[in-house]
């Protein structure tokens, strides 16, 4: 799979304070790429980096193989962008607001049809300054979407919306990565929407990146964190107290959680029906984003 982004050694500073310091990273086309990291971890700064809209201290930006810098141009006008709080003439309608768009891209497309993707196409000729902040942020999102973009780069996509709104906008997002194969990258302090949409995320901490990896080797099974349905937990839960291999047996309602040292799940179901025990299920713990997250952020 070909290359749409890479950047070496990005770096950002603001007099002494550096907001992004030697970031290297690759997104290729067609995928989804999450950006995370805390509170001032420079995420935002990396995302308008990307876009243009920001420009770097030092290090390079590639987009479509080509310069970020020296290309502008041609580089812009294959992406669209998703800034946090998106901004409209709000005396404008809008339909009127996307035409705007459209006629300084120079691009004929319809803006009905991009309307009607994010869910406002009822509300086309409503002025802007009337619309909810849920309304607004579907706006942004069709603002980015209009020209047909190639790239995305969106920061707090689902910002304002409510639950039905937000799985609206992921299923869209997740779409045009698969049926239209376009690269976005996205940032979200919203984990679990994170997990659903990235195919790979990066952590980064103090402009630094911390961490890169593949969302499905993140959400593996813990097979040293179980929970077990059986027929007596409460004396389950004592005997596995005695076992060194164990490190914690709790009762909770209908169900044993076990945390073992060294054994695995196999040789925690075949110890409790050797001891006479009714083994109904044994899960184990699914990893989350969540735990992820924290993990590499404490190393």
């Amino acid at each position: 799979m070909r290359g749409c982004i890479k950047t070496e050694n990005l770096t950002k500073c603001y007099g002494r304070t550096v907001a992004v310091g030697g970031l290297s990273l690759e997104v290729d086309t067609g995928e989804v790429f999450g950006l995370l990291g805390p509170n001032g971890a420079g995420k935002s700064t990396t995302l308008y980096m990307l876009a243009g809209l920001v420009p770097p201290t030092s290090g390079s930006i590639s987009i479509f193989g080509k310069d970020r810098r020296k290309r502008y141009l041609d580089v812009a006008s294959r992406m669209g962008v998703l800034v946090e709080h998106p901004t409209f003439y709000d005396y404008l309608s809008a339909r009127a607001n996307l035409l705007l768009v459209t006629k300084l891209a120079n691009r004929h497309v319809s803006v009905d049809r991009v309307l009607d993707l994010v869910g406002l196409l009822d509300e086309a000729k409503d002025k802007v300054g009337t619309f909810s902040s849920g309304m607004r942020q579907r706006l942004g999102l069709a603002q980015a979407l209009v020209t047909e973009p190639e790239l995305l780069v969106l920061d707090e996509p689902t910002n304002g919306l409510d639950v039905e709104g937000t799985h609206e906008i992921l299923e869209l997002l997740r779409r045009l990565a698969a049926e239209s194969n376009v690269t976005i990258v996205v940032s979200s302090h919203m984990l679990h929407e994170v997990e659903t949409l990235c195919d790979r995320v990066a952590v980064i901490n103090k402009g630094r990146l911390v961490s890169c990896s593949p969302m499905d080797t993140l959400l593996s099974y813990d097979q040293t964190d179980v929970e077990v349905l059986l027929d007596a937990p409460e004396a389950a839960a004592r005997r596995l107290a005695l076992e060194s291999w164990v490190e914690s047996a709790e009762v909770e309602p209908g169900r044993l959680r076990v945390r073992i040292r060294e054994a695995n799940a196999h040789q925690l179901t075949a110890f409790l029906v050797s001891g006479g025990y009714r083994v109904s299920g044994v899960i184990p713990r699914r990893r989350t984003l969540h735990d992820y997250f924290l993990r590499v952020l404490n190393r």
